[in-house]
Formats: C-alpha cells, structure tokens, sequence
C-alpha cells in the first residue's frame, strides 16, 4: 500500500491487480484506482500440520501453471503498463518491461538444509527473470525477518531494502500515539483456512474465561452487522479497517495473532506486545515468531498448546523489548 501511495502522489497512473479480500482491502483505501484480475494461486491448507508439507508438494503443478498463466497474462497485456511491482507473483516479469519483485523471503526454511537450496534455485530461477527486487526489511541483520531476508547467497539481479510497509502508513493525517487502554487482548485473526477458523473456534469457546474486556477481529468484510458481543468480556468484530483498526491496536495492551510477515510489519513500528500464534505446519511464520521470541520482542505460543485459561499468565509474565 505505500508503494501504490508514493506512485499516486507522484503522478503516475497505476493499475491494481488483486481479487478477494485483498481487492476489497485495497478498494478501501485505493477507491479511485482502476483494478484487473489475475489467476490465483489458490493454495489449499491442510487441518494436521505434518500433512501441510506433503499437500503442498501434490499443489505443485498447479503453482507452476498459475506462474505460467500469470506470464502469459502480463505477455498479453505489456504495452499497456511501463513498470511492473510484483508482489511474490513468480510470473510476472516480462524482457521488455521494467519489472521489480517484492519479497521479504529469499529463503524457505525446510526441515533439511538440502530441501532449503533446492526450493531457492527454483525460487532464484524465476526472481532473477526480473529487473531488480526490493526486500521490505532493513539491510542489516537481522531487521525483522533475520535469515529470511538475509541469505547467505542473493539473486543476480540489483537487490534493495525498501524497509517495512504498513497499511496504516497509508492513512492520512493518522493518529499513532499512545491512547488509553480499552482492551486487554486485542485478537487479530488472518491466514489461510482451516486453520484461521480452528483457532477462531478456541479464542470463542474460552472468552468466558477472559477476565477483563478484550476484542477479537475476523478480518472478513460482510454485508452482516459488524458487531457482536460474544461474551461480556469479548467483543466480536467481522471487519475493521483504516484509523479504526489502528485505534483498536492502540487501545490494546496485547495483540494476538498470527505471525504473518504483513501483520508483523504492521505491529512492530507500534511497538505492541505481540503474542504470536503461527499457523501450524507454515514454517515461514514458525521461523518468524521463533525468531522475534528468542530476541524477546515476541511472546510466542503454538496453537496446540494456546489457552485462555493461562494466557494472562504467559502474557504478564514476558518482559517485551521493543526495536528501536
């Protein structure tokens, strides 16, 4: 979303591709922009975290053909765009176009080393297709994402870190100072199905054991009524957006979620007390959450063991450092 603001504001027209929940998110803050559809990758997850692996590799060929349409998409349609932002779309480079690819992963973690550089040759292949890519973290290590977006070995092409990107960057005039506390969890759900529900399902079935007023946001915008109260000290939200869910975040001393890179970016510069939930069976967000709890920026607990009944005690328990 920065990177589309900082285009508008210097005069450039700009095409958005997007579909779902993303277009919808971006529509919100990009109202006036004009929008085209590319094919998905359309991953499906797994509810057993040890069978997410094996169901990725059966997806394969089916990521491989939605790289191909995607290049034979922006084949189709180049004279009409001077400059590509891909942001981790494998196909969209084009030999007669300006293309930049945007990724924070320049590594997979697997859980053998071999594994790891056979996914960053294939990964590599197609990066160095484009013109240069942009890394959203910090050039010295280890910024947010540590090994992710610090390999050992870069791509060929021209490599630049671009720093961390938020949504709420975007909103104008945006209040991100200190407000008074309202919430004692503010719970952020995102990330792929089964999984967002299943943990979903835990945070309800346990607000009763929640002493003190919390929220928990779904993240799905809906034509239903946005509010509900689950139970007196959990509120549920299907949507929020913009200034409003900044000022949730603000008013929360904790923030639960996922440890999804965009969420992450989005939290840090507040300097919130994060507690991460990966999603089972996505090493980048086990990587990731690892990574911040063992530098204390992070209080990191697995879905398997995650409660309400122990979490104020986990939660006060963490001394959080906050990166400067």
């Amino acid at each position: 979303m920065p990177i589309i603001q900082d285009l508008i504001e210097k005069g450039h027209t700009v095409t958005i591709a997007a579909n779902g929940a993303q277009k919808k998110l971006l529509q919100y803050y990009f109202p006036n922009n004009s929008y085209v559809i590319i094919p998905n990758y359309n991953i499906r997850y797994s509810k057993k975290a040890w069978w997410l692996p094996i169901a990725l590799f059966f997806q394969l060929p089916k990521m491989a053909l939605a790289i191909y349409k995607e290049h034979r998409w922006l084949q189709a349609h180049a004279t009409a765009y001077d400059h590509v932002i891909s942001d981790n779309r494998y196909g969209l480079f084009h030999a007669r176009l300006k293309t930049t690819f945007i990724t924070h992963q320049l590594i997979v973690k697997a859980p053998l080393a071999w594994v790891e550089k056979i996914i960053q040759k294939v990964q590599y292949y197609f990066i160095n297709q484009f013109s240069e890519c942009w890394i959203p973290d910090i050039k010295s290590y280890p910024g947010f994402a540590a090994d992710l977006s610090h390999p050992a070995v870069m791509p060929k092409i021209p490599i630049t870190y671009i720093g961390a990107l938020s949504q709420f960057s975007v909103l104008q005039n945006a209040s991100t100072g200190a407000l008074p506390i309202k919430y004692k969890y503010c719970f952020l759900l995102s990330g792929p199905e089964p999984q967002r529900s299943m943990l979903q399902d835990i945070i309800e079935s346990g607000a009763h054991q929640l002493q003190t007023s919390s929220i928990l946001v779904e993240g799905r915008p809906s034509d239903l009524p946005n509010h509900f109260q689950i139970k007196n000290s959990l509120t549920k939200l299907l949507y929020a957006s913009g200034q409003d869910l900044l000022d949730i975040i603000l008013q929360s001393e904790y923030v639960v979620c996922r440890s999804g890179y965009s969420t992450l970016m989005e939290l840090l510069p507040l300097h919130k007390k994060m507690i991460l939930v990966p999603t089972p069976g996505q090493t980048e967000q086990e990587y990731l959450a690892s990574s911040l709890a063992n530098r204390q920026m992070a209080l990191m607990i697995d879905q398997a063991s995650f409660d309400l009944a122990s979490l104020n005690e986990k939660a006060d328990k963490h001394c959080f450092i906050f990166a400067t």
